[in-house]
């Protein structure tokens, strides 16, 4: 039987997860496929303006709030393993 802490903890949980696969796919694809690996063109971007500022686009900044999430969700899962051993 789950406690209250568990029961709490366990929709958190839910609720990141959802918030996990969302964020991911919102988030655009840098592969270029198999097109930009036959004609070289994915490294093209680095040297101009917008590689140069890539962390101030909405897809950098979607990323860094994607691991925040992703560290939270992994700190909970811990805690809730922990809370299961000491029962």
């Amino acid at each position: 039987m789950l406690t209250m802490p568990e029961w709490i903890i366990s929709a958190i949980l839910l609720v990141l997860a959802l918030i996990i696969i969302i964020l991911v796919l919102f988030q655009q694809s840098d592969d270029d496929g198999l097109s930009g690996a036959i004609s070289g063109s994915s490294s093209a971007g680095y040297d101009s303006y917008l590689g140069k500022n890539e962390g101030r686009t909405t897809n950098a900044k979607l990323a860094k709030f994607t691991k925040i999430i992703a560290i939270v969700f992994f700190v909970l899962v811990l805690v809730i393993n922990i809370i299961n051993l000491g029962v």
